[in-house]
């Protein structure tokens, strides 16, 4: 077990408490910190067999799907590296991506913010996220919650743009997983909302 009492995270969310590895120089341990809620009268599968820690079988599962295929463009995430038992709970070892400080890599979030009133500069933001997303696109890599603050800016892939969290799908049945069709049109969607 991997003791983390005491210690300090390197970030927190609402969902997670990110660390160093003590043991892994490049890697991350996300240990979830909120509680499970129950958000269906019927309970799922997913949430009666995994509970709290559902969303990382997604991320596992969607993670797995895109190295089975095979696809260069698993390049734009963040490497998964398993699963370890910590003295907070159970924690999701991910690969640790950093800015040009050595520091965590920032957020797409923070860079947008930054260039607020720079036109040009908001200009090349969403051409580099609509690259990001054609590659995930071309990689057949479903991404369910494309929120900014999960992508970053990672020196560990020659400051491109990668997805650190949120990959896979989170309905019952993932239309998009099965359907060419239904992905393109999710894809899209997510296009015009994002970089419109």
């Amino acid at each position: 077990m991997i003791e983390l009492d005491g210690l300090a995270p390197l970030r927190k969310s609402q969902n997670y408490q990110i660390f160093q590895h003590p043991e892994l120089d490049r890697a991350l341990l996300k240990v979830r910190c909120d509680e499970p809620r129950r958000n269906h009268f019927i309970r799922r599968y997913s949430e009666w067999r995994y509970g709290n820690l559902r969303q990382w079988q997604r991320e596992a599962n969607e993670y797995l799907a895109a190295l089975n295929r095979g696809c260069p463009e698993i390049e734009r995430l963040a490497r998964f590296m398993g699963y370890e038992q910590t003295s907070l709970g159970p924690a999701l070892v991910v690969e640790k991506m950093t800015g040009p400080d050595g520091n965590l890599a920032p957020s797409l979030h923070s860079e947008m913010m930054a260039q607020a009133g720079n036109p040009e500069g908001g200009k090349r933001l969403r051409a580099e996220l609509l690259e990001l997303l054609d590659d995930l696109e071309r990689g057949r890599i479903v991404v369910g919650d494309m929120g900014l603050e999960n992508i970053v800016r990672a020196q560990e892939r020659g400051g491109r743009l990668v997805v650190i969290d949120g990959l896979g799908e989170r309905v019952l049945f993932p239309l998009t997983v099965f359907s060419d069709w239904a992905f393109r049109q999710s894809m899209a969607r997510r296009r015009a909302r994002m970089a419109g």
